[in-house]
Formats: C-alpha cells, structure tokens, sequence
C-alpha cells in the first residue's frame, strides 16, 4: 500500500484525505502551516489594510493569490460593503481561488494553464494598454513572492496589498519526522513554502521520499535542481488535480 503524506493545513485537509482514503492509500498528516486570518483591529488600520478594504471601488482590478486570501478578503468584503462594488475586474491566480470568488456571484478570470504570478500577468486585462495609471490591489497573506506587483508597477499600474492573514509554521521534531518518512512515502505540497519548511525540518529529504507532487512547473523545477527522484506536477493545488496526478504518476511506473 502507497503511503502518501498530506501537509495542507489542518482545516483544510479532511477532503482530500477522505478521497487518497477511499482509493487504497495510506494517509499521513502532517500540516506545515496554520493559517491566521489578520484581526479587523487598530493594528489593521495602522497598517491601512482597513482603509485599502473602505477603498476598494477606487481599485480597477483585485487579484487574490490563494483560496485563503480569496476566503479572508470575502470576509473583510462583507463586513463594509453591503454588496461588492461595480467595475472591479477580478482575478484569481488558480482555480481553487476561482471558485471562491465565484461562489460569491463574482466574475472572475483566471489563467488557463499556468496558475501563479506569471500565468496571471500573461492574462490581456493586465497588460501595460489596459492596466497603466490604474489601481490595482492583491490580496495575499503577509509576505510572499514580489513578481506580480513589480511587473504590474513596471506596466504603470499603482499597486497595493491587502495581506489578509498570516502563515505559522509548525515544527515538527526529528522523531516525528522519522515516524512520518519511515517508508519512502510520497509527499504531497502544495507551494514552494512547503517544500523550504519541510527541508529547514528535514535536511535530506530528497533522500527519504519517493516521489514529490507539486502544483506547479515553477515549483518543480526548482525541486528537480535539489536533485528529487521523482517529481509529478499537478493542474493546480485543487485535491481533484493533485490526486489525478498521484494516480497518473503511479501507473506509467
């Protein structure tokens, strides 16, 4: 039996668990991050994330980077706008951040293949005739890559964050993770965030696994340059894509 190691936080990892569950694998749970959405409090306003939400019909465009920043800014959204405001242009970088917004009745776009930073900037509405002298505000966690905002400015847009929550790293102790990595199993990440977690955790991790499943070629070039046996690239972080991929991977061995 396949043993497969599950790291998504752990709130948000019951259903793909259930599905590598219901298909014969054998599942370990291991979550790298919590996820702690930013207090609406005088923090918040010093910060001027409050005044970014009170402001948002000034902005042409919002992309929200991760379904956690799409979830978390819905929330700030209900909270001071009886409806959301008319001409904003959505974005999303991948369709698990999609199908947030669209729940809400919001019009979202989103690339068709390449879901990060570079797959967003390639999309026509955000490209220098369209976007330059305009506002554009990226709601993300606190921190992350500077891509999409520096190109964006680079295109004459005026760019802002709304960073809506913060990512808190759990450290597991060595003997956990001699426990959880005892049989080569297949380790399953869903950002570059991950992969540098578990490495600061597990120094030789290349060595310990099997095969690595990642959502993204940007990520798993950088994974084949550490020198990982084997490394199956999902559509997108979503569990129906990531799973595919791990059932895909295993017959071609």
């Amino acid at each position: 039996m396949t043993t497969v190691v599950v790291t998504r936080p752990a709130d948000q990892a019951d259903e793909l668990v259930d599905a590598l569950q219901q298909r014969g694998f054998n599942v370990r749970r291991q979550p790298l991050i919590d996820i702690e959405p930013v207090s609406d409090d005088e923090q918040a306003a010093r910060s001027g994330l409050r005044q970014r939400i009170l402001d948002l019909d000034q902005y042409r465009a919002v992309i929200a980077i991760s379904a956690n920043a799409a979830s978390t800014g819905l929330e700030w959204l209900d909270r001071y706008w009886p409806q959301p405001p008319l001409a904003i242009d959505w974005y999303a970088v991948g369709p698990s951040t999609a199908e947030v917004l669209r729940a809400e009745g919001l019009n979202v776009q989103m690339p068709e293949s390449r879901f990060d930073s570079e797959g967003v900037l390639a999309l026509p509405g955000l490209q220098a005739d369209s976007i330059c002298g305009e506002k554009v505000l990226i709601w993300r966690g606190i921190g992350g890559r500077e891509t999409l905002a520096a190109v964006l400015r680079e295109r004459g847009a005026d760019v802002h964050y709304a960073e809506l929550y913060q990512r808190r790293q759990i450290d597991w102790g060595t003997e956990c993770w001699q426990q959880t990595l005892a049989d080569d199993p297949v380790l399953m990440l869903s950002s570059s965030q991950a992969l540098d977690i578990v490495e600061q955790q597990v120094p030789d991790l290349a060595q310990r696994i099997t095969t690595l499943v990642l959502p993204s070629e940007r990520i798993a070039h950088i994974a084949e340059a550490k020198g990982y046996r084997r490394v199956l690239v999902a559509a997108s972080a979503r569990d129906e894509d990531m799973l595919l991929c791990l059932q895909d991977g295993l017959q071609q061995e």
